[in-house]
């Protein structure tokens, strides 16, 4: 392990605890060296110290390495950043910028009833702290047009709760050095913030389209697809609309062209959520082009009953136009 992390550890045991320097080095270096936890094999070297202390110490440790920018495992580092999001939190709630429920309640004359239409719609949003739910303050703040706020507040939602209170309560450059509120009482400062509202907001969700050639029912794996188009898009947007835009945005494409003519291929239809490693499947449709007709097969899409139905080719039989012919049709049906 880094000599920087183990100074800074070292230092600040010495500050609080009684511990010959030869002795507190040692401690530092077996903790850091298991995973910032002190081998039960080695406790009986530090009898002079209780469990509390250790436990102080390990994570004192653990804290002096990130500082100093050590190398400490992805999952230790996950869990500081977990514990730094908790304190925070807890730090709002003391402050009076997160509220109870039933403080929001009161501020904005509610009834459970209408409260819970407004969190399920996405009108409201509440953060966890410790397993109890709260309400930014901002949400009830007297002195903003309470909807147009929540307007705002509904536009953002396929964002993280964390990510959607800084973008309320954060000065943006793309929103001239000001922050969400204090664009909601001009007409033309509101519009603009819409706009800016769901174009961040859709930075949280892409739409995914692969296609590979053959017959295929699930995704295959090891094979390159043939193309595929990412885009950033309101996830609430009906599927058929999402993977024809994404197949026409030009955003990110690859490979970029000349595309060859095939017969059998499959597109596949698939979201990337924010903060979530695996994509949701969507949708998987097989298509078969016999002279001037597109024979369509479509093996899952979500809220689309499974059916096989045929359409005309047109003039045009790349892959790439029939894809964009069959999905135009779809979004129509």
């Amino acid at each position: 392990m880094g000599d920087r992390g183990w100074e800074i550890a070292l230092r600040r045991i010495e500050a609080i605890y009684d511990i010959q320097q030869f002795v507190a080095s040692s401690l530092v270096r077996k903790i850091a060296a298991s995973h910032f936890r002190l081998p039960a094999a080695d406790r009986h070297k530090f009898q002079q110290l209780t469990d509390e202390a250790i436990a102080r110490i390990e994570q004192i440790v653990r804290e002096a390495y990130l500082e100093g920018g050590e190398d400490v495992g992805r999952d230790i580092r996950r869990e500081h950043l977990s514990q730094q999001v908790v304190t925070a939190r807890r730090d709002m709630v003391a402050r009076g910028e997160l509220i109870s429920g039933a403080h929001l309640r009161e501020r904005l004359g509610l009834t459970e009833r209408r409260l819970a239409m407004l969190l399920a719609n996405g009108s409201v949003f509440t953060l966890a702290v410790d397993d109890m739910e709260y309400y930014p303050a901002l949400l009830a703040d007297a002195s903003v047009d309470r909807e147009r706020l929540q307007e705002i507040c509904r536009i953002i939602v396929p964002a993280p709760p964390d990510c959607r209170l800084d973008f309320l309560s954060s000065s943006r450059g793309s929103l001239g050095g000001r922050s969400p509120p204090q664009m909601l009482d001009d007409d033309d400062d509101f519009k603009v913030l819409r706009q800016r509202a769901a174009a961040w907001a859709a930075e949280f969700s892409r739409t995914v389209v692969k296609v590979y050639k053959g017959e295929h029912q699930a995704e295959p794996k090891g094979i390159a697809p043939m193309y595929m188009a990412v885009t950033e898009l309101d996830p609430r947007r009906p599927l058929w609309e999402r993977a024809s835009e994404a197949l026409h945005a030009h955003g990110y494409e690859w490979p970029l062209g000349p595309y060859p003519e095939a017969r059998n291929f499959t597109l596949f239809v698939e979201r990337n959520a924010a903060g979530y490693s695996t994509p949701m499947a969507e949708a998987c449709v097989q298509l078969h082009v016999n002279g001037e007709h597109i024979q369509i097969r479509i093996r899952a899409a979500p809220g689309t009953a499974l059916h096989s139905e045929t359409v005309r080719a047109g003039k045009h039989n790349t892959f790439i136009d029939v894809a964009k012919r069959v999905v135009a049709h779809l979004c129509k049906h």
